[in-house]
């Protein structure tokens, strides 16, 4: 069975709600932050491509560090290294405000302000993640991702609406204060949540020389590598990581411009705050779910819906069914996150889990930002000027999808959605990746039993 009847239990710890607070009160500022600067940069170009250069600034660079930065999460202290990133980040926040201040703001400093964040971030990303598997116990790993799911769904249903507002009538200078304002509360209590770690976050190379340390962090990437090479079935886990994260950011991103081609920011912010409704139904339903039963089922049907979703999205172009489309997307795109992300908590081993989490985000941030960015170039130079007048998909999918301004996004949305459906399907029908929760072993547990093997 995928979902278990026993009663659920919701105590995660001490340590586990200071870390959410404190993580939740920095994505909301941050979620207030993105909104309005993505509204503002498209305002300001008018491109697709533009707009997704913005993004691409803000994951570039980490490919480039988080093989290091993982190996060094797994040598250093976990707090140390998460409290120096906020500081530099807190920073960095102050110069983007005072450019705001002095009207001098321009999409070049967005871009040089989002690859420095990136650095940063590489090095914090890894810290925390593996923080979280000292905080929480591995059978409650499902259950705290819905719940952190559920802040970043909450986040995203107060962002916009009051991004919306704050934007209209003090600024976008006040939302980046609010945002410093936020970032730095939530970094006090993510510092409170190291007191309660069931396992220490200070490895034992705490006294060893930077240069040792250095060396044992490149010799993490080195295991994180042959982590994969020992267990091909996680290897197939990471390559459908890296397509449906591409896929979905992609889609993600581009629905700012598919939406703002044809309705206002007001519709947008609606539209925005019924997936974050839906995100938090999906969030609330890992969270009552607990441990599934076969994760990688539950995770891959979650994809599936997801992927209808986002070739209907395409088909679409009423506010009510954009709405609606993005409820039932987003609630399917929660569960899946969460079940990736608690999959992945519970299979990589304890002593190079920040260097595996920083190989699969590597990966990850690579694959997403070929597909922003080739999905922008699409868009803009092939799928928009063939719904034009004269085009060559006016007559044929323009009988579908309409003719026009943002027809060449609802393009793309069909395209991906169908390459992710395919994904999915292949993933549900190849019986060893369908079985993969229970084929590898988790880490700290028994070894897999026969009666678990022949199910």
């Amino acid at each position: 069975m995928i979902f278990k009847s026993a009663r659920p239990d919701f105590s995660l710890g001490r340590g586990f709600y200071f870390l959410w607070m404190g993580e939740s009160l920095a994505v909301i500022g941050t979620a207030l932050m993105e909104f309005a600067l993505g509204v503002w940069v498209y305002n300001h170009t008018g491109s697709a491509v533009a707009f997704a250069n913005v993004v691409l600034a803000a994951t570039l660079p980490a490919i480039i560090f988080l093989p290091l930065a993982g190996g060094l999460a797994d040598r250093v202290s976990h707090k140390v290294i998460i409290v120096c990133s906020d500081v530099l980040l807190a920073a960095m926040l102050f110069v983007v405000m005072a450019l705001l201040w002095t009207d001098r703001l321009e999409p070049l400093h967005l871009y040089v302000f989002n690859g420095l964040a990136s650095i940063v971030s590489s090095f914090r990303q890894p810290a925390y993640q593996a923080a979280v598997n000292s905080i929480v116990k591995p059978d409650k790993f499902t259950r705290a991702s819905g719940l952190m799911g559920i802040s970043k769904n909450a986040s995203a249903l107060v962002g916009p609406l009051l991004a919306g507002i704050l934007m209209a009538q003090a600024g976008l200078v006040t939302i980046v204060a609010i945002d410093l304002i936020t970032f730095c509360s939530g970094t006090l209590l993510v510092i409170k949540a190291f007191a309660h770690a069931r396992k220490p976050v200070m490895s034992d190379a705490g006294g060893a020389s930077a240069g040792s340390v250095m060396r044992g962090a490149l010799n993490n990437v080195t295991d994180a590598l042959g982590f994969f090479k020992a267990e091909p079935l996680m290897t197939g886990l990471l390559v459908y990581t890296m397509l449906r994260n591409a896929l979905l950011s992609m889609v993600t991103l581009m629905i700012t411009p598919l939406l703002l081609s044809m309705h206002t920011s007001q519709t947008l912010g609606v539209v925005y705050t019924w997936a974050a409704l839906g995100g938090l139904s999906g969030a609330g339903l890992l969270i009552f779910v607990g441990n599934p039963g076969r994760l990688m089922v539950l995770i891959a049907c979650a994809d599936l819906v997801l992927s209808l979703c986002v070739v209907s999205i395409g088909l679409v172009s009423d506010t009510t069914a954009y709405c609606a489309v993005v409820f039932v997307a987003i609630a399917a795109a929660s569960v899946a996150d969460g079940g990736v992300s608690a999959l992945w908590m519970r299979k990589i081993p304890t002593g190079s889990r920040a260097s595996v989490f920083a190989l699969i985000s590597m990966l990850i941030i690579a694959a997403t930002s070929i597909a922003i960015y080739g999905g922008g170039l699409i868009v803009d130079h092939w799928f928009q000027p063939g719904f034009e007048p004269g085009g060559q998909f006016v007559e044929s999918i323009g009988a579908w999808l309409g003719v026009g301004k943002g027809r060449g996004v609802a393009l793309l949305f069909v395209v991906a959605g169908a390459v992710s459906v395919l994904l999915c399907l292949g993933t549900l029908l190849y019986r060893p990746m369908r079985r993969l929760d229970r084929l590898v072993r988790d880490e700290e547990t028994t070894a897999l039993t026969p009666a678990d093997a022949a199910l």
